[in-house]
């Protein structure tokens, strides 16, 4: 099927009508939308989309979360298997998500962290386009294997002999002993020339993992049959030479079976993964916040943030504010306050987690962001003040870097754990127009730079419910 023009239109209409975009922007999606090949439309990575086409990293993935809203695209969460580069499980809800999965072809368990293996990519609508990906079952089997099953993200790590920059892919084609389907009722054979190592296969359809060793004594051939969802025998040892081997499908669903071979020289090592959009990065994308706020974290557990930069704000003297102009004057102004510091977060990529009284959570991927939005604050507040009669609103920030745990609470994406309690503690530190980072955000490259223009002043602070005392920097203006 091609373009649905009408759809089309109706869909791009409703993106640029979404925000201000920079100049043909729109154009180049709907260029790739109409002439990209197919391949080029699945799991597209807005990241790789934004430096290919020359749009800033931050505009991409807004473009994408901005299409997907409009029904555009289809976004997707993957959890990416950190061992063999496979995905594991896709998502088109981040609610779908556990706290741990498992790889059949690693026969491992993984904890999912958001930072690192949970990516999140987009996928042309296939009312918009249809495209051969949208049918995995009528793929070509190397189709389904190379570009369905596995990431396309993967390059091979440093330490393998491959060129620099070879896909993940391309190393498993070279190892690639058997690569087919096999249907119900169907049997194939295939004869194969083993040198010692080991052979071993996968079945993404039926979740079968059927491995075999390779040595100087063991079994001259093989006979496979699958039922069950199962390979019969599922282990077992070859002697080295040539081996023929045929499987039957006696089962009623369709096998699709990988069998690679690697040799007993083989030493395996983890995939590299190229830069992706991750599961960490969209929670802390304002954009992501707004246009999907019905996205939820399943079950009480949460899932983990191995790095995250969490800031506080708070008004000084907010009562004294509340008592002195009264309570609408005073509520109009603290909500003013809230429009201002929320477009400092969004300019420096952050996301604003939640308001709490007078006072924001806001959250960023680099420290170096957070230090430039908690000057700009300060800032933007000293610019509000001058157009009122007094100093109304006197700010105060805190920031602290560290690991936490996403969850939902209030119906709300937010943020759990020690990191989150610093953060908070830091911020009672300071008061009017400082700003309190600790050495964790302090020591981090380019936060020094940021912070030169004032006055830094260490210390050591003891903050309630964190048993030792902390490193800490006084930030003032001189």
């Amino acid at each position: 099927m091609g373009v649905n023009e009408a759809l089309l239109d109706q869909k791009l209409e409703a993106l640029e009508r979404a925000r201000t975009w920079s100049p043909r922007v729109i154009s180049k999606l709907e260029g790739a939308i109409r002439t990209g090949d197919d391949w080029s439309l699945f799991r597209i990575n807005p990241l790789k989309f934004g430096q290919d086409k020359g749009i800033a990293e931050a505009e991409s993935i807004d473009l994408f979360l901005h299409a997907a809203h409009v029904g555009l695209v289809e976004m997707n969460w993957h959890l990416l298997c950190p061992g063999c580069a496979m995905l594991v499980k896709s998502f088109r809800e981040l609610h779908a998500l556990g706290t741990s999965f498992h790889c059949d072809l690693c026969a491992a368990d993984f904890q999912v962290v958001l930072d690192d293996f949970v990516e999140v990519s987009f996928t042309i609508s296939p009312q918009v386009r249809e495209i051969a990906p949208h049918r995995p079952d009528r793929l070509p089997v190397e189709d389904f294997f190379f570009k369905y099953t596995y990431s396309l993200n993967a390059i091979q790590p440093p330490e393998h002999p491959f060129p620099p920059g070879t896909r993940f892919v391309e190393g498993m084609r070279q190892f690639t002993k058997i690569l087919t389907y096999i249907e119900p009722g169907e049997k194939k054979r295939f004869e194969l020339d083993l040198d010692f190592g080991a052979l071993n296969g996968f079945d993404p359809l039926l979740h079968a993992t059927p491995q075999y060793s390779v040595r100087g004594s063991g079994s001259k051939e093989l006979s496979i049959k699958i039922s069950d969802g199962r390979y019969r025998p599922g282990v077992g040892q070859l002697a080295a030479g040539k081996v023929p081997i045929e499987f039957e499908n006696a089962g009623t669903q369709r096998a699709a079976l990988i069998m690679v071979f690697l040799p007993i020289r083989y030493t395996g090592a983890a995939a590299v993964f190229e830069p992706f959009l991750s599961g960490n990065r969209l929670l802390s994308t304002q954009t992501f916040r707004d246009l999907f706020r019905t996205e939820v974290i399943r079950g009480s557990q949460g899932l983990s943030v191995r790095d995250i930069t969490v800031l506080f704000t708070d008004l000084k003297g907010s009562t004294a504010l509340y008592d002195r102009i009264g309570d609408l004057k005073a509520f109009e102004l603290v909500q003013r306050h809230f429009d201002a510091i929320g477009k400092v977060i969004h300019k420096h990529s952050g996301a604003l987690v939640k308001t709490i009284g007078d006072a924001v959570m806001a959250t960023f991927l680099n420290p170096v962001d957070a230090a430039k939005a908690a000057v700009d604050m300060l800032g933007e507040i000293e610019a509000f003040n001058h157009g009122l009669p007094e100093k109304e609103l006197m700010l105060k920030v805190g920031i602290h870097r560290g690991a936490s745990i996403a969850v939902t609470l209030n119906d709300r994406l937010d943020y759990f754990g020690q990191t989150v309690n610093i953060a908070a503690r830091v911020q009672g530190l300071a008061d009017a127009e400082q700003i309190y980072v600790t050495h964790e955000v302090y020591s981090q490259a380019g936060v020094p730079q940021v912070l030169e223009p004032f006055h830094i002043a260490s210390e050591r602070a003891r903050l309630r419910g964190v048993q030792d005392e902390m490193q800490a920097y006084k930030v003032s203006r001189r």
